[in-house]
């Protein structure tokens, strides 16, 4: 299935009108069935399901390290993903019986209990970036989704260092682009911890647990955060930037690994 499907529409502009056909991102549900139980279905754009899959099971903190992961089946007939994971244990089910629908587009879901963060040590060693060079990976990000151009309706992710972007996914969900990026920097055996994450959508605390228990350092985005999302940065050492456009932004967690380059205090 293609991530963008044709329709049939009629376009009005003033007192015109017209018979036309337009793309429109492509949804779907699909299941994620782990060790033969089912763990959860998903709506979101019908490319890269391994790498989305993956990528939820290490946000959710089920797949720790390339060891564990024995197998992905990907069915794309009937959109359903096989993962065998090793070390489970018998009653692993029991500890994900409680989901929280997220206020993600199209309702995501997460089974992360906030609380479960808390031993995870904060990230002391903060990447030393310029904010011209934050403005130049931003202009290159928000050039690439082929996909947003075509249909305006999905969300973006990149995942990038000093010297540029290394991986890139989108999907209609902004939750479900930084798992499938998260996934495919797992899949490619990429070290997150001196990373630095890029997102076209709003920053909820959903998000953040998600870059929290991946350890990246530094989380940049052209849109807002929420009061959630920025207590968990601060309790785990994560440099958080909002509103990421032209020449601004906002840096609202942990600063001092940004580099403010010819810029004068008002």
């Amino acid at each position: 299935m293609q991530p963008a499907t044709e329709i049939l529409l009629i376009r009005v502009n003033g007192d015109q009108t017209e018979d036309m056909v337009d793309l429109v991102a492509t949804e779907i549900a699909f299941t994620l069935i782990v060790n033969g139980e089912v763990l959860v279905s998903l709506l979101c754009s019908p490319i890269e399901l391994d790498a989305m899959a993956v990528g939820f099971l290490c946000s959710e903190g089920l797949l720790r390290d390339r060891e564990s992961l024995l197998g992905i089946e990907v069915d794309e007939q009937n959109f359903t993903v096989k993962v065998r994971i090793k070390d489970l244990g018998q009653n692993w089910q029991k500890n994900f019986n409680q989901k929280t629908i997220t206020s993600g587009c199209g309702k995501g879901i997460t089974f992360t209990d906030p609380s479960s963060l808390r031993h995870l040590a904060a990230n002391r060693q903060p990447i030393h970036i310029s904010t011209e060079k934050i403005r130049d990976l931003f202009a290159d990000f928000r050039s690439r989704s082929e996909l947003y151009i075509q249909t305006g309706g999905v969300h973006s992710a990149a995942l990038a260092d000093s010297s540029g972007i290394i991986l890139f996914a989108e999907d209609i969900g902004r939750h479900n682009a930084v798992d499938k990026l998260i996934g495919k920097a797992f899949l490619a055996a990429i070290d997150l911890k001196d990373k630095i994450l890029l997102s076209s959508g709003r920053i909820s605390g959903e998000i953040m647990t998600k870059v929290v228990r991946n350890q990246i350092p530094l989380l940049i985005t052209r849109t807002a955060p929420t009061c959630m999302s920025l207590t968990y940065a601060e309790e785990h050492g994560v440099t958080l930037i909002g509103f990421a456009r032209g020449n601004r932004m906002n840096i609202y967690t942990h600063p001092h690994g940004i580099i403010l380059d010819n810029i004068t205090e008002s």
